[in-house]
């Protein structure tokens, strides 16, 4: 007791302040701005694949490498989305009307479509959903 004694009061209350305020910054940084970056990061990189499919014929095999990591990529955004992201941010995307879901919808067959204006059409769609409506390269 003695070492307790001997420690101003003020010094143990900044002590405890500050580990409040790590773990309150651990909680924070690790379930709410880890996940949302994730999101955010994860969206603009499938931008940049469908960006890199468009610009290339469907029959190349770069363009099926950019179409397989798309749909990875929307598939990585929906769990996100849906597992991932707090309710709270998830409600913000709603407010937006932003929407994985459809948007990986809308990605699903386009190996199937044989004409490129309707392949553009549907990456615009699904861009739309995803509120990238800036960065339209065909």
């Amino acid at each position: 007791m003695f070492f307790l004694d001997s420690i101003d009061s003020s010094l143990l209350i900044a002590a405890g302040a500050s580990f409040v305020a790590g773990v309150l910054g651990y909680i924070i940084a690790r379930f709410w701005v880890k996940p949302i970056l994730g999101y955010s990061i994860a969206k603009h990189k499938l931008d940049s694949e469908l960006s890199r499919y468009l610009s290339h014929d469907m029959d190349a095999s770069d363009g099926n490498a950019a179409l397989r990591t798309a749909r990875r990529l929307s598939m990585d955004l929906v769990t996100s989305y849906n597992e991932k992201i707090p309710y709270w941010y998830r409600l913000f995307l709603d407010s937006r009307q932003e929407s994985p879901v459809k948007a990986s919808g809308l990605l699903t067959n386009l190996n199937k479509i044989k004409d490129p204006q309707q392949r553009q059409t549907k990456i615009d769609a699904a861009r739309n959903e995803l509120k990238l409506n800036g960065k339209k390269k065909t």
